[in-house]
């Protein structure tokens, strides 16, 4: 009796140790933690059913519309920048930022299906995300960080993403020179004004992306382009203004 019922004993076990395993979830999406950091912010919302940052100016003039694209894991550095954008007018919008951004490179041929998926959906998200918040009669200021400065200009010189009315970019690379000899012959041609900052101490690729742009915008004789290495991060609101009262903004 007691050899019968071993097998029946064998088999009661092994069912009840697989089943945890079919009662595990799937793993969270890599940017699942980046939005709940956000989520309980006061400046946190949902727009378009995307968690965005928000903040409204806070001078007497409205001069338009801020978008903040951050390096992937750099949101809060640039949403230091909310309150020196909202003095000067502008509204501002934060769209968190995508891990693919970081990994994806254009001179890599063999993810090109991935690649312009990325590329389609960053382009769609900025386009629905600033319209829902540009007011008429505003400005659109782009300011772009990282890699997702680098895919900005991208995606405006190939008209993925239409031309905003001004482009900053704050030390923009791709991680291929590649790809930065490309992207600086872009940001030359383009008739964008852009206001290319990089921070002196900053990394390798992007001091060799910025001398690239630098380069190529001479030689192509690009108007309104002003380069200017930051000594710290937090000369960036003070040359920005300089650069918007030059332009006739303020």
């Amino acid at each position: 009796m007691a050899r019968s019922s071993l097998p029946l004993l064998l088999l009661s076990l092994l069912a009840s140790t697989s089943l945890p395993a079919m009662e595990i979830n799937a793993p969270a999406p890599p940017d699942h933690w980046q939005e709940s950091d956000w989520k309980g912010l006061p400046d946190s919302t949902q727009v378009d059913k995307q968690r965005v940052l928000f903040a409204k100016h806070d001078s007497d003039s409205y001069l338009g519309l801020a978008i903040l694209l951050p390096d992937w894991q750099r949101s809060g550095q640039l949403w230091q920048l909310t309150r020196d954008l909202g003095r000067l007018g502008f509204d501002t919008l934060l769209l968190l930022p995508s891990p693919q951004q970081a990994e994806l490179d254009p001179a890599a041929e063999k993810k090109q299906k991935t690649m312009d998926a990325f590329r389609q959906q960053f382009a769609e998200r900025i386009v629905k995300l600033s319209d829902a918040k540009l007011q008429e009669g505003g400005f659109k200021l782009l300011l772009a960080q990282g890699t997702s400065a680098a895919w900005a200009a991208n995606l405006i010189a190939s008209e993925q993403l239409p031309a905003p009315d001004a482009l900053v970019l704050l030390d923009g690379f791709f991680p291929n020179q590649l790809s930065n000899q490309t992207l600086a012959k872009q940001v030359a041609q383009a008739s964008i004004p852009t206001l290319d900052l990089y921070q002196e101490e900053g990394g390798r690729w992007p001091l060799l992306a910025a001398e690239a742009r630098k380069s190529e915008s001479r030689r192509s004789h690009k108007l309104n382009y002003r380069p200017y290495a930051l000594m710290a991060l937090d000369e960036t609101p003070g040359r920005i203004q300089g650069w918007l009262t030059h332009l006739g903004w303020i």
